[in-house]
């Protein structure tokens, strides 16, 4: 493999590992899978039942689905997602769940464990590129790979998610393009085999030592619990390293096949008196135990404005701990006493036992003595880069208020910074200046007002690295005149030296504009910007499809001076940066990596592909020009521009006629459709998408179902949608209303009346980024955002409306808000009572 960037991370991280620290936790997870086998050796497997091997049923010991979720997580991790990736479980009604292509259970179980003995048998025969062929085991890519390892531990390694190897595998420069999971596994251990310093590892330290190099896992949550009321447990936490939860009744949470299944129980035994908000809202709290993972940070509060102790979750995970009176629930954490302190007070604190603390509390808290966790990316923006990765456009859909805009301008920026590859990008996020000037940076092209000029210097007159010592320094005319009269100060030259060196060295800039009479040997004044290592050679010139037909490789670099098309500029750019990171800035295409644009009415395919428009003319006229649209525009810049993504951010899609816009793009966009190119009727240019081009659009459903678009575009882009989320507003009240569960009680109602599309956003509760904090603002959002909405949704029918919101807050006899909309803490009382939205619950 090529010496890399991140083979050269590589080789430095495995300079830097102390081996030593992995020997206990490697130790652990051997000492469990040996258990396991133990207890399930393969040969039992023949004749297991149903009840041995499924989730959601109480068996001594264990099930086998039990031991590789949640027994063996120190082994290799498969948590997240529903149960229905082990195929068959048990759900907490008492039902079995299983693929509906059996017609039973029975059935079911017979070809799952037939699966399993055959998957056992080609991998112990050392058939593995047959693994993936078992059609009972399809769609459980994560229970085979850990089923796998757990009996064939020299084979595999302990990663059981597609998206880790699909990020290891990235970083070492050997992407996996169409592998499966299995396959996957199997390459990224023969790669890190051949390293002298991996090879004598087991598979359990070498996967250790993935996540300590590249660990994919790009953030830590934080996370406040509350030890109890009055933190009266804080003692017993501290001492035996957990943090412990109360709802007893609901049991050991490691029995439910799903959060789902765990949620329909945590009601049945704490119902909140019928408040479907107040039991989302809590049980979402419990569950968070079964959510966090270790590394993620605890940190254990009294009150609203003490911290106890910040602690880091460690390897013990969730215990239900049968033997304690109460609090019973316990996830096992390493404390750290000295962050201990007085705050200022925190006020969701007091309304929650486990809330999120966000990356600027957490700092306000620490202070300087540590520092900000790792940014956790949004899963939905890693949903949007596989949705692109499988189409190469996405829509975000919802209700109005549910963040599309703001989600996928941050996903652009997100995905140009490198994505899910790059925990650079994931900072980004984080800080609200960076981001800010990052969309800045995307959105705006290199000066298209600036030249860019190829020049060539004889070594044997004059070198560039002449200029790196010097500065600056007058250049004089060559045999080619013609294009000194148009450079102008400010131009960026890219320096080339010809023989014998025969490649770009240097890039400079003019500083002076020209001047016909100056002497000969001062016609320029150029400085020193960078010196270039590794720039394209004579050949590459040649041979690169862009610049094969640039002036200065037409004229065999046999002058002093060439001009170079924005295009040509930016080829040559796009590859020097790729060469020599450190041009940075200087290689900006000259279109923009990020183009917003918004579809209306009479947005046209003039406007988005090619058209003639009216320009001014010479004799103070208008001439009709035939002019590029914005996406053919970019789609030439990115042509030019291969190594790096564009994306078009179109706001609004559905409110243009999108068959009109697109036109014969919409064959062009769909994945296996890239690169090909059509003749566009007006300008007869030969035309193509590249694969780099990326579309992220948004669309409002409550003024269109996505039913009722054009099919074509329904079938080449993939769909995500965007829903009210109330766990956004956890712990955010106004005056005695609880936001969150306001919220959620609200929707509620709304569906059952104008349906889902129609839900109120929980983006109309925040203000500058953070949830509205007083009866006041709540009461101006009320007015004059939220009640319009609802009349609209209702047409206007004050009936309705006073069922909705209660006969508190409107007056149906006068079809009027009632007196109490003027009072903000009396509306947030009127409203606390009648949605079950009281803050002190």
């Amino acid at each position: 493999m090529t010496d890399t960037p991140s083979r050269k991370s590589l080789a430095s991280a495995i300079a830097t590992w102390d081996k030593g620290t992995v020997e206990s936790r490697a130790a652990e997870a051997e000492a469990l899978r040996q258990e396991f086998v133990a207890l399930f050796p393969r040969e039992a497997w023949d004749v297991m039942p149903v009840e041995s091997y499924a989730l959601g049923q109480t068996v001594e010991g264990g099930t086998v689905c039990w031991w590789l979720e949640f027994k063996t997580r120190v082994v290799g991790s498969m948590s997240g997602g529903q149960a229905s990736k082990h195929l068959i479980f048990r759900a907490a009604d008492g039902t079995w769940r299983f693929p509906k292509k059996y017609a039973s259970v029975e059935e079911a179980w017979l070809a799952v464990r037939a699966g399993f003995v055959e998957l056992f048998a080609r991998a112990e025969a050392g058939r593995f590129d047959e693994l993936d062929g078992i059609d009972a085991l399809k769609g459980a890519a994560a229970l085979r790979t850990k089923a796998l390892y757990m009996y064939f531990p020299d084979a595999f390694l302990p990663v059981m998610s597609k998206t880790h190897l699909e990020h290891f595998l990235q970083a070492l420069g050997d992407p996996a393009l169409q592998w499966s999971t299995v396959d996957a596994n199997r390459h990224l251990l023969s790669l890190l085999r051949a390293e002298a310093a991996l090879s004598g590892l087991t598979t359990q330290k070498l996967g250790q030592f993935l996540y300590h190099w590249a660990d994919p896992r790009i953030a830590q949550r934080v996370v406040k619990i509350a030890p109890g009321e009055s933190a009266a447990h804080w003692p017993e936490c501290l001492d035996e390293s957990f943090i412990c939860m109360g709802w007893d009744e609901v049991g050991d949470l490691t029995q439910f096949a799903s959060k789902e299944a765990f949620r329909d129980a945590f009601r049945e035994h704490y119902p909140y008196n019928g408040n479907e908000g107040q039991v989302s809202r809590k049980a979402n709290e419990l569950w968070t135990l079964m959510e966090l993972e270790p590394g993620d940070r605890v940190i254990a509060n009294r009150g609203i404005s003490e911290v106890l102790a910040i602690g880091t979750i460690n390897d013990a995970g969730y215990v239900w701990r049968q033997d304690r009176p109460e609090y019973r629930h316990t996830l096992g954490v390493d404390w750290d006493t000295t962050a201990a302190r007085s705050i200022d007070p925190v006020k969701a604190w007091g309304t929650t036992t486990v809330s999120k603390v966000s990356g600027p509390l957490f700092k306000a808290i620490t202070g300087s003595q540590a520092p900000p966790p790792a940014v956790e990316v949004d899963p939905l923006y890693c949903e949007i880069e596989n949705a692109l990765g499988r189409r190469g456009q996405v829509i975000l859909y919802g209700p109005p208020g549910t963040g599309k805009t703001y989600a996928a301008r941050r996903a652009a920026v997100w995905l140009l910074s490198g994505g899910s590859a790059s925990s650079d990008a994931a900072a980004l996020l984080g800080d609200e200046t960076r981001f800010a000037d990052g969309e800045r940076r995307f959105s705006m092209g290199r000066d298209q007002s600036r030249q860019v000029w190829f020049m060539v210097a004889n070594p044997s007159h004059w070198s560039w690295s002449q200029l790196a010592v010097d500065g600056s320094v007058d250049y004089s005319y060559g045999r080619l005149k013609r294009n000194y009269p148009q450079v102008r100060a400010g131009d960026l030259v890219v320096g080339y030296e010809s023989s014998p060196t025969q490649r770009v060295v240097a890039l400079a800039r003019v500083t002076t504009e020209y001047d016909p009479d100056a002497p000969a040997e001062s016609a320029l004044t150029l400085e020193s910007v960078a010196e270039v290592s590794e720039g394209p050679t004579w050949s590459e010139l040649q041979s690169d499809a862009v610049l094969a037909d640039s002036e200065p490789v037409r004229n065999r670099c046999q002058g002093t001076l060439f001009g170079l098309t924005t295009i040509e500029a930016d080829r040559l750019l796009g590859l020097l940066l790729n060469r020599d990171p450190s041009i940075g800035v200087l290689a900006e295409p000259s279109i923009q990596r990020l183009t917003r644009i918004t579809f209306h009415p009479s947005y046209t395919y003039e406007d988005f592909v090619e058209g003639f428009r009216p320009r001014a003319s010479a004799a103070g006229g208008l001439d009709l020009v035939l002019t590029d649209g914005v996406f053919k525009e970019v789609c030439a810049a990115a042509a030019a521009d291969p190594d790096r993504r564009y994306v078009v951010l179109i706001d609004e899609i559905n409110r243009g006629n999108i068959p009109k816009i697109f036109g014969e793009l919409i064959t062009l966009i769909e994945k296996d459709k890239r690169g090909l190119t059509v003749r566009l009727p007006q300008s007869g240019d030969e035309f193509s998408v590249p694969a780099n081009v990326s579309i992220i659009a948004t669309m409002n459903t409550a003024d269109r179902s996505i039913h009722l678009l054009d099919t074509a575009l329904r079938r080449r882009f993939t769909f995500v949608e965007l829903l009210p989320d109330s766990q956004t507003l956890v712990g955010a009240t106004a005056g005695s209303l609880a936001l969150d569960v306001f919220l959620e009680n609200l929707n509620d109602r709304v569906r059952a009346r104008v349906g889902r599309e129609k839900q109120v956003g929980h983006a109309l509760f925040f203000d500058d980024g953070l949830p509205l904090e007083t009866p006041e603002a709540f009461a101006a959002v009320f007015r004059h955002e939220l009640l319009p909405l609802l009349q609209e949704y209702l047409y206007e029918d004050y009936a309705e409306l006073a069922g909705l919101l209660g006969s508190d807050v409107i007056d149906a006899t006068t079809q009027r808000p009632a007196a109490v909309i003027d009072d903000p803490e009396a509306l947030c009382a009127a409203l606390a009572d009648h949605f079950g939205a009281n803050a002190s619950i």
